[in-house]
């Protein structure tokens, strides 16, 4: 299938990728307050990673989850849940479209 196609860096690949085609994300929190959606986005963003957020309605309340990605593998999705763990920061891989 890919035979004569060039080989596509990693880097050109993910600013290729919309939201919706991405095969997994990455949750790094689901917040209360804005006070530390702001808090959080500040230190990932100081890390160099570029997080969206979403709102949630849950039982306990309204939530922010804070997520990173898309991300065409569960590889790269894993890599940045390994420097994510090296900032101190808990995530959960979330496949499929989110």
């Amino acid at each position: 299938i890919l035979e004569g196609k060039p080989e596509v860096k990693e880097s050109a690949a993910k600013a290729a990728v919309d939201k919706k085609d991405g095969k997994f994300v990455v949750q790094v929190a689901a917040l209360a307050t804005q006070e530390k959606v702001n808090e959080l986005q500040g230190r990932l963003k100081d890390a160099g990673v570029k997080s969206y957020t979403q709102k949630v309605a849950t039982e306990s309340g309204a939530r922010t989850r804070i997520r990173v990605g898309p991300f065409l593998t569960k590889e790269e999705a894993e890599k940045l849940r390994a420097k994510l763990a090296k900032l101190g920061l808990h995530s959960s891989l979330i496949p499929g479209n989110h």
